[in-house]
């Protein structure tokens, strides 16, 4: 009878030699012969983990609860966003990963994976297939998370725009609801738009047309272009890029809502000088904290042809460096981390810190914010992730290289001196030379 298992184990086992799969991706039996899959770990390891945004006060008891559940397992956890601004972090990991000394676990912005992935140990898929994968969550992680079949990144959070607005400057012209198109969204800017005699901005309708004070401009036209249909770059020198810019640079050189020589958008809101931005669910929450008073209206953001729409995704992943010594560890650590249970956890530990967590990457979370006092905040922008599309104009990034070829775009169209179309040649020329 041992004889007659042994020789089924081996003929089970054979086919995933040949194809130079690992023991743990064997099904049924791969959890019992090590590896990721049965989450089995020999031996003391000590995982260092590259982390951003959420510091140890808010991931110490999930830490400490994984350390209680694998006792052989030490985790290291270190918020690198305290030392380095996201341009200087891509750069060291990056860096790190072609040449050696990246930790166990690094955390990835999801645009970073297209060129990245050579350097990262897949996720075995004795933990989860990439099927799995895509039913659990949305269609753009699923697009940034996985290549060829492979899972590489794991979502830490999802977010993406949203539309600010103030509530009062909308009842001040009798608008009840928040505009769902974009030529309604430009109506009602002009009519939100409060000026002096001489010009002077009294209020901005809506803080968009312009890159250097708007810190999210790169999404909204990275928005823009996807509704658009613009693949970037190959399509920025096409009709629909040009109709985008052009219809975004229009705020400020035809309608006059905003303005180069207002402060920042989101300060600009916080002060009540303008009545709209664009801005991601963490800026928001920084505006919440900082004006508790204020009443503020949060929804999806304007469609360009409703039957098709299309939002923006921005989000930082976990991964697992190939040269990591220790990549069946790492990946146990982050599997534990995705756990619907963790991620609930750690959304009410954020919560006691700040106004509250961030958004929830697993479909199947969803509906726990719809019955949370802060969903008015959250769920505006999960409403809209099923049809999310992402890329690398996404600012906070790291990605300063391409925001900074679009700024330029943006500001050459503004300056009048060069077409949208001679400008986003220049922006397409200038990323196709970027080395990534």
């Amino acid at each position: 009878m041992k004889n007659k298992i042994f020789t089924a184990i081996l003929l089970l086992s054979i086919p995933f030699f040949l194809t130079a799969c690992t023991l743990s991706d064997i099904p049924l039996i791969g959890k019992y012969l090590g590896g990721v899959g049965g989450g089995v770990v020999t031996g003391p390891v000590t995982l260092n983990v590259w982390s951003l945004w959420e510091n140890t006060e808010v991931m110490g008891s999930t830490i400490q609860e994984f350390q209680t559940q694998n006792s052989n397992i030490t985790v290291n956890y270190e918020d690198r966003s305290i030392a380095l601004r996201p341009d200087k972090y891509k750069e060291n990991v990056v860096g790190r990963l072609k040449e050696g000394g990246a930790p166990d676990v690094v955390l990835v912005h999801n645009t970073w994976l297209p060129y990245i992935k050579d350097y990262l140990a897949p996720m075995p898929s004795s933990y989860m297939s990439a099927q799995d994968y895509s039913q659990r969550y949305y269609p753009v992680i699923a697009e940034s998370g996985v290549v060829d079949g492979k899972i590489y990144a794991v979502p830490s959070y999802y977010d993406g725009l949203v539309l600010v607005y103030n509530k009062d400057h909308f009842n001040s012209i009798d608008q009840t609801s928040p505009p769902t198109a974009w030529e309604e969204f430009r109506r009602i800017a002009i009519n939100l738009t409060v000026k002096s005699d001489k010009g002077e901005f009294i209020r901005a309708g809506a803080a968009i047309g312009t890159a250097d004070n708007i810190d999210f401009f790169s999404d909204i036209l990275g928005l823009m272009f996807s509704q658009a249909g613009v693949s970037v770059p190959d399509g920025l020198n096409s009709k629909s890029a040009q109709d985008a810019i052009s219809f975004y640079t229009l705020f400020v050189k035809s309608d006059g809502v905003w303005s180069n020589s207002l402060p920042e958008a989101s300060k600009a809101f916080a002060n009540e000088k303008v009545s709209m931005i664009f801005v991601p669910t963490w800026n928001l929450m920084d505006i919440v904290r900082s004006r508790p008073d204020l009443d503020i209206g949060v929804a999806p953001v304007p469609q360009a042809v409703s039957e098709t729409p299309s939002s923006w995704g921005s989000f930082w992943m976990y991964a697992v460096p190939k040269s990591s010594s220790n990549t069946d560890a790492a990946w146990k650590f982050i599997d534990f981390l995705s756990q619907d249970s963790q991620q609930l956890a750690i959304f009410s530990e954020a919560s006691k810190y700040r106004p509250y967590g961030a958004p929830f990457p697993s479909v199947g979370l969803a509906s726990q914010i719809g019955a949370s006092p802060v969903s008015n905040y959250i769920k505006p922008v999960l409403d809209t992730a099923p049809f999310a599309k992402t890329g690398y104009f996404a600012a906070r990034s790291g990605n300063t290289e391409e925001v900074e070829a679009l700024r330029t775009a943006v500001n050459a169209v503004l300056s009048g001196k060069v077409t949208s179309s001679e400008a986003l040649s220049t922006c397409k020329q200038t990323l196709t030379q970027i080395v990534r």
